[in-house]
């Protein structure tokens, strides 16, 4: 493992998330969104830990894991030995530092459903403003226009297929006029 990095947007992008420990030498197996993000593979991994902070793996082997179902690779690191190591960071976040082609090809979220925390619906993307830093969203609701910052901090997943933005902590950024 390199050092970590605490930021909640180091220029990473979402791999996958890791499912369950595998094997008794510190493999696991990884939920990928997207496998054409593999097709490239990189020279190392980044898991999110629960402090938010980023951490570097290089890769020892990667590879498609045979199962029901699609999306699914085995992953060893270097540093993760054992199987409890594997098994203490089942659910952690994978990211990679290569934008996937299917990532540059795509990234209009325009007409996506966003949905609060707690499941309630926030309203549509209207538009995606792209800043330096990081994009807006322009979501639409019937009673006014909310500016949610495409950050972790507010946007917790998306789901391509349904077309759905789950959001968190919005309240502060809803009660804005």
């Amino acid at each position: 493992m390199l050092a970590m990095a605490n930021t909640s947007n180091p220029g990473l992008f979402p791999l996958g998330r890791i499912a369950k420990a595998q094997g008794i030498v510190g493999g696991f197996l990884m939920d990928v969104v997207d496998p054409e993000a593999l097709k490239d593979v990189p020279d190392r991994l980044y898991l999110r830990y629960p402090d938010n902070q980023w951490a570097p793996y290089r890769i020892e082997e990667i590879r498609p894991h045979q199962t029901r179902k699609r999306n699914v690779f085995f992953v060893r690191l270097k540093g993760i030995n054992t199987r409890t190591e594997a098994e203490r960071l089942r659910g952690y976040e994978i990211m990679t530092d290569i934008q996937p082609e299917s990532s540059s090809e795509n990234t209009t979220v325009i007409g996506y459903e966003v949905v609060r925390q707690d499941h309630s619906p926030l309203g549509k993307v209207e538009d995606q403003l792209e800043t330096p830093a990081y994009s807006i969203l322009i979501v639409k609701s019937e009673e006014k226009t909310v500016f949610i910052p495409w950050i972790e901090q507010f946007v917790s997943s998306v789901n391509s297929e349904i077309r759905r933005i789950n959001t968190r902590n919005t309240a502060d950024l809803e009660s804005l006029e």
